[in-house]
C-alpha cells in the first residue's frame, strides 16, 4: 500500500492546515482502518464528526478543498 505524503501547510494558513489534516487522516484510514472490521467504521465516523465541528466553528465548508463559507 502506497501512502501519499501530504504537502505541509503554509504558516498561519488555516484552510491549508485543515486540508493537510484531512489528507493525513485519509492516509491513516487507508493504512490502519479497514472498513467493516471491529469498530473501525465507528472510529472513522467520530473523526469525521470532530473535523466537521472544527470546520463549522472556523466558518469552513468541507468539499474537495476546504473553502470559507460566505
Amino acid at each position: 500500500m502506497k501512502i501519499i505524503k501530504a504537502k505541509p501547510p503554509t504558516n498561519f494558513d488555516t484552510y491549508e492546515s485543515v486540508n493537510y489534516i484531512w489528507e493525513i487522516l485519509s492516509d491513516y484510514r487507508q493504512a490502519h482502518l479497514i472498513e467493516g472490521v471491529d469498530n473501525h467504521d465507528e472510529i472513522w465516523e467520530e473523526i469525521c464528526t470532530s473535523m466537521t465541528w472544527i470546520e463549522e466553528e472556523c466558518g469552513m465548508k468541507h468539499g474537495k478543498k476546504i473553502k470559507e463559507i460566505k
